[in-house]
């Protein structure tokens, strides 16, 4: 019982440490990658905005990934279930034959 209470606490504390060496870390590679550039536009917003509705309404845009979910075209299959089977059954006896 000692031992496993010991071994939580030791565990615990040394989360708590690691916790302050990520927290401490400003002067690095990631805090220089979120600091925040301001940027001039040659375009207004209502440009931007009207852009954006005249594309949509040439369908020049997905909306919400609607052609993610087409339909599939179904095919014929090239063998039956029967030449399946029978492949199985000629592979399981060693038997090498490609009917394709």
């Amino acid at each position: 019982m000692k031992s496993s209470f010991i071994a939580t606490a030791v565990l615990a504390f040394a989360a708590l440490g690691s916790v302050n060496a990520f927290a401490a870390e400003q002067n690095g590679e990631a805090a220089a990658a979120i600091r925040f550039s301001p940027s001039t536009s040659l375009v207004s917003r209502a440009d931007v905005k009207a852009d954006y509705l005249n594309a949509r309404k040439a369908g020049a845009l997905s909306v919400s990934n609607e052609g993610a979910f087409a339909p599939v075209v179904q095919t014929a299959p090239i063998v039956t279930r029967a030449q399946i089977r029978i492949e199985a059954v000629m592979a399981a006896h060693g038997v090498v034959h490609n009917a394709l």
